[in-house]
């Protein structure tokens, strides 16, 4: 065995300064953006009364399908905390992690990585074993980063014990994706279809737990991240989920080490579907091209958020009954129109959040070519830097342009279906196509930064998370408006709450427009990696 991991020791630092500068931001933001709610929730819940009256708003399913089962009590503010903020930590925590893996395994063997390493005098597992040394160390720092902050707050409710809970399901759970997504590693032939899969699964695990948890409890035991729930911190301080996730990376790590000993370099275990004899005419076209090769990123997408809306759909005529017979809830309505409304706007905003990651994936695959030198053999041939850049934007367009319609015509049906009380499809329609001039202004950043600062363009990420931080968070930390304005999103109109301003949704595409030339124009005239 100790053959098989000799070098070990010589790669782990080499992996870990190569992503420091990325495991640094990540840790940073989950910390700072884990504290400054922790700080702001016991303004928000002073006593026990206001406490109690939040209590009955999980009952609803429709925030059970979207936090979790909540709490019979909630004397400790840190259950509150815990409820409202667990779930999209571990999502967060997830997402760094399948991020990171993908790239140390994957990423790293198609790029001819892997191989030069083990050409050297290294154990054919040194590799993947320094990549789980970097994870697990990512995680762990994690974990004593914020058990050190959250303690030295010293906030009331949140007993130690609590909070040592909760960094450990943080930093379990990204374990657990960590070593799922060196599983997946083996199963695709590229990073891109590693990282399908892997976000394919926590998809799927929100999803089942979502139906668990409102309906058949037994399904939300089978996702990790209905274990996350019942782990009742603050409360009950229930260690088992933490014991499951660490058990699963354990037996998922094992798995992976496995094949990796028996798996040739650049294989994947799945077999590739062979080919069409010969390619369609839309095929050979450059747009043709671009669309084939994203095209199981986008159904992979397209089937994740019409699931989505259908889960909540299903749960609407729920929405309306439960508020309609509770009065006591009627304080906590404080947009314009019926409950339905208000529900429906947030969860556009929301999905507006979503549905702005694939369009970003589908664009920057252009810079993930130039990088691999792919881009090096199209330009070969008769083919120009506009024509190509064209062809990703198109992608990229559509899938902004598509995805919300497509949600808003799954949303109204089902909903038409289940709820007497459903809004116009008009309206709904217009309240997810309102965000379309937000997606195509991300958009437009990611063409400028491709353009001028080709290296910088994983800083269109920024935007999309901070979008998330104020749409999500924005009332829990009281943001002032100027912070709030710094997001594109708090600049669309949550119609049909609110009028359309059509300057505004004028001015957000002009200057997207303007950012995709000016981008244009700087990826016209740089120089090309390879």
């Amino acid at each position: 065995m100790k053959r098989h991991i000799k070098g070990t020791g010589i790669l782990f630092p080499i992996l870990m300064r190569q992503h420091r500068l990325r495991l640094l931001l990540w840790l940073a933001g989950l910390v700072l953006v884990t504290c400054s709610v922790a700080y702001a929730y016991p303004g928000m819940y002073p006593d026990q009364a206001s406490r109690e009256a939040y209590s009955i708003t999980m009952e609803n399913p429709a925030m059970i399908a979207m936090l979790g089962i909540g709490y019979e009590h909630y004397q400790e503010i840190g259950s509150l905390f815990a409820l409202e903020m667990l779930l999209f930590s571990a999502i967060a925590v997830a997402i760094m992690n399948i991020l990171l893996m993908s790239r140390l395994t994957r990423d790293d063997e198609e790029n001819g990585i892997l191989e030069l390493v083990q050409s050297k005098s290294v154990g054919r597992l040194s590799y993947l074993t320094a990549s789980f040394m970097v994870m697990l160390s990512a995680n762990i720092l994690l974990i004593i980063l914020l058990v050190t902050a959250m303690t030295a707050m010293r906030i009331d409710g949140f007993g130690f014990s609590g909070i040592v809970l909760y960094s450990s399901l943080l930093g379990s759970f990204g374990l657990l994706f960590g070593t799922l997504t060196a599983f997946f590693a083996h199963l695709a032939t590229s990073s891109r279809g590693t990282s399908i899969f892997s976000f394919g699964a926590l998809f799927f695990f929100y999803l089942l737990r979502a139906i668990g948890d409102v309906e058949v409890t037994f399904l939300s035991w089978i996702s990790p991240l209905g274990w996350l729930s019942r782990a009742y911190v603050f409360v009950g301080n229930n260690s088992l989920p933490v014991v499951l996730l660490l058990v699963s990376s354990i037996g998922i790590g094992m798995i992976a080490f496995i094949l990796q000993a028996k798996r040739d370099i650049g294989d994947g275990l799945l077999p590739e579907r062979a080919g069409a004899m010969r390619a369609s005419a839309f095929l050979k076209t450059k747009i043709g091209l671009g669309i084939r090769l994203q095209r199981t990123m986008i159904l992979m997408w397209m089937i994740g958020i019409l699931l989505l809306n259908i889960v909540f759909a299903l749960i609407l005529g729920d929405l309306e009954a439960f508020f309609l017979e509770n009065e006591a809830m009627q304080a906590f309505l404080t947009g314009d129109g019926n409950v339905m409304e208000q529900f429906i706007v947030l969860l556009m905003a929301i999905m507006a959040l979503f549905i702005t990651a694939p369009v970003i994936i589908s664009f920057l695959r252009l810079r993930g070519e130039e990088k691999a030198n792919r881009t090096e053999l199209l330009f070969s041939r008769a083919v120009s830097r506009m024509q190509l850049l064209r062809a990703y934007l198109v992608s990229a367009i559509m899938i902004a342009v598509v995805l919300p319609t497509l949600q808003a015509i799954t949303l109204w049906s089902v909903g038409f279906i289940i709820s007497e009380e459903m809004m116009s499809f008009a309206d709904v329609l217009g309240a997810s196509v309102v965000y379309i001039p937000a997606l195509l202004l991300v958009l437009g950043i990611a063409v400028l930064l491709i353009g001028w600062l080709p290296k910088a363009t994983s800083l269109v990420w920024v935007f999309l998370v901070y979008g998330f931080i104020v749409i999500y968070l924005g009332d829990i930390l009281e943001l002032p408006d100027w912070v709030r304005n710094l997001s594109v999103y708090e600049y669309i109109p949550a119609y049909p709450n609110e009028e359309l301003s059509y300057p505004v949704l004028l001015i957000l595409s002009g200057i997207s427009i303007l950012m995709m030339v000016i981008g244009a124009l700087g990826y016209k005239r740089r120089d090309m990696e390879g």
